[in-house]
C-alpha cells in the first residue's frame, strides 16, 4: 500500500474560507513567508511562485512535492510559527522556522 500524496497546504483552499480582503491578504503574506523560506532552502521541489515571483494562487503543496525536513516543518514548526504570528509576531520572521530546520541538521 502506497502512502497517500496529501496536501500540505491549499492557498486555494485557504482563500475560500473567508471572503474578506485582509484575511486573503493575511493568507498570501503568510504563505509568501513560509514559501519563501522553504523554496529558498530546496525543501519544495515545486515553485511556489509565478514569473513575477508572486505567490501562486493556484499553489497546492503535496506530500510528494516536499523533502523529509520539510514534512517535519509541516508538523511543528510552521503551526507554531503562525500561532506566534497570531499573537503579533512579524511575518518576516521566520526564525522559528531556521531553528526547527537547524536542529534537524
Amino acid at each position: 500500500m502506497s502512502d497517500l500524496d496529501f496536501a500540505l497546504c491549499s492557498i486555494p483552499m485557504l482563500l475560500s474560507r473567508n471572503k474578506s480582503e485582509a484575511y486573503q491578504r493575511q493568507v498570501v503574506d503568510r504563505y509568501t513567508a513560509i514559501m519563501s523560506f522553504l523554496w529558498s532552502r530546496k525543501l519544495i521541489r515545486l515553485n511556489p511562485f509565478d514569473d513575477e515571483g508572486v505567490l501562486r494562487l493556484d499553489l497546492i503543496i503535496k506530500k510528494s512535492d516536499v523533502t523529509s525536513e520539510c514534512l517535519e516543518l509541516f508538523k511543528k514548526a510552521i503551526p507554531a510559527w503562525h500561532s506566534f504570528v497570531d499573537k503579533g509576531g512579524k511575518v518576516e520572521d521566520v526564525s522559528r522556522l531556521e531553528r526547527a530546520l537547524a536542529k534537524m541538521h
